[in-house]
């Protein structure tokens, strides 16, 4: 049986019709590629990324780490599997957690004013455009118009620093946003990414810098742990007792200072005993002075004056005028004495001379008063001190009793002291160690470019998109070529 070949005809007409039809299918394609990027390029809000990376490094050591660790050598025969606590990828994880919780959310929104969008102008961070604001309560998202100063709105008071159109929110609905928008991820090894993703290129940047640092700040504060607090403690216990210290240094110092500078309370009774002994000899020998001075004043009124009464003085015979005044009457007295073996006591030279006599006997007499209120001035100032004297040494046991005590003190303090500043550095490494290590690696900074829409990826994704779909309807809208059999 033999086959006959079927003879086929190409109407090329027909094809570059379909050609036509193909090409136009794929500028259709390309053209609606381009629409759609522009439309994309021109109602599609921008939105700029801001990142910053900061290290979270939990506790040094778990508790099976810390325990091989004690073990040494032995921790070798310690099976793999022993799980003891958790691990640094739990308390990674929950650091992970907090760092996304709407504490730390609830003040990022308060700080930066995120409950504002503003719409009319574009592009500026809401607290370029709301200077502050009090809202009363909860209420649904609303558009509205400001103006610049106070703004009394239903939804609350609002000081704008200039007019523009803004979208309001809540401070919930506010912090579920920023949630939304904001990513938290590990990276690799302790080292954590923070993105956010906004409508300007500020508040792309403000928003990871600010989770980061009211994390730390609360990780330093609420989120403490024993250590931290003991050497809270510690630190306040020290200062009391560095201030007991300097008051008992302060006591002992002044009891010193009453008792002589460096001198302890035997030294200080021995001196006093010195200087009491001293003035009592002193006043012993001022009133036997006067007692004699009493007798002398008491001869010369009554006449009796003899130049041997006078050498119980020895500071009155000092005088130069004194002693020639004795001079003189122990020479009349003499003359006297002579005449009167050939004369008797009435004959004129006789009574003359006795009137010399008692004329000059008669000057000492206020020479001895002065005298006599010199001593008694002398007198009263030694009872003065040995008086003061003998009051401080009356004092002694006390002062004694008082600087063994401040001494006691300050000993116990000085001892206290040291050990308490030991607690605090041990107390103070082990808070170090213990809450671990948190810091800011990169701080997020302010994007220049938009990351999304960006014009050439976009028009390229887009055109390219457009000429898949066009080649597409244009490969398989109709037969590629128009076939038909020949008769």
């Amino acid at each position: 049986m033999t086959t006959e070949a079927i003879p086929i005809a190409i109407d090329l007409g027909a094809v570059a019709a379909a050609l036509r039809r193909r090409a136009l299918a794929a500028g259709a394609g390309l053209l609606v590629g381009a629409l759609v990027a522009i439309g994309i390029l021109l109602l599609v809000p921008p939105r700029f990324d801001g990142r910053a990376m900061i290290l979270i490094r939990t506790s040094a050591a778990s508790p099976g780490e810390m325990i091989k660790n004690r073990l040494g050598t032995f921790a070798e025969l310690m099976p793999s599997s022993l799980d003891l606590g958790g691990g640094s990828e739990e308390e990674l994880a929950t650091e992970l957690a907090l760092l996304q919780s709407r504490a730390v959310l609830g003040a990022v929104v308060d700080s930066l004013r995120l409950e504002v969008v503003p719409r009319s102008p574009g592009r500026l961070p809401p607290s370029a455009i709301v200077d502050s604001l009090r809202f009363a309560g909860r209420f649904a998202p609303v558009k509205r118009t400001l103006t610049r100063g106070s703004n009394r709105l239903p939804e609350g008071i609002i000081w704008a620093r200039h007019d523009a159109d803004v979208k309001l929110v809540d401070r919930e609905d506010a912090i579920d946003a920023l949630g939304k928008r904001l990513s938290v991820r590990k990276t690799g090894g302790d080292a954590v990414e923070i993105g956010y993703r906004s409508a300007d290129s500020v508040t792309a940047a403000e928003v990871p810098n600010l989770v980061s640092s009211i994390y730390m700040a609360r990780r330093k504060t609420v989120d403490r742990g024993l250590n931290q607090r003991r050497l809270e403690f510690l630190i306040a216990k020290a200062d009391s007792v560095r201030d007991d210290l300097t008051r008992s240094a302060d006591a002992l110092a002044g009891v010193a200072q009453r008792n002589g500078a460096g001198a302890t309370p035997d030294i200080a009774a021995k001196a006093l005993a010195d200087q009491i002994g001293t003035l009592e000899a002193k006043l012993s020998e001022i009133r036997a002075g006067e007692i004699s001075l009493d007798s002398l004043v008491y001869a010369v009124r009554d006449q009796h004056v003899d130049a041997r009464l006078l050498a119980g003085f020895p500071d009155l015979l000092r005088s130069p005028a004194l002693n020639d005044l004795i001079s003189q009457i122990a020479k009349v007295e003499t003359d006297r004495t002579i005449l009167l073996a050939s004369r008797t006591a009435t004959s004129p030279q006789a009574v003359a001379l006795a009137l010399a006599r008692d004329s000059l006997s008669a000057q000492l007499l206020p020479i001895a008063t002065a005298y006599r209120q010199s001593l008694a001035r002398q007198r009263q100032s030694v009872e003065r001190d040995l008086a003061v004297l003998q009051s401080q040494i009356s004092r002694l046991p006390g002062e004694a009793a008082a600087l063994v005590k401040e001494q006691a003190e300050v000993t116990r303090l000085s001892q206290l002291n040291a050990g308490m500043g030991a607690q605090v550095l041990e107390a103070r490494l082990a808070a170090l160690a213990e809450g671990g290590d948190v810091r800011l690696i990169d701080p997020a900074v302010m994007p220049r470019r938009v990351s999304f829409p960006r014009p050439l990826p976009t028009i390229a994704v887009c055109l390219a998109a457009g000429l898949l779909v066009g080649g597409v309807v244009a490969l398989f809208g109709a037969p590629l070529l128009g076939l038909r059999r020949a008769d």
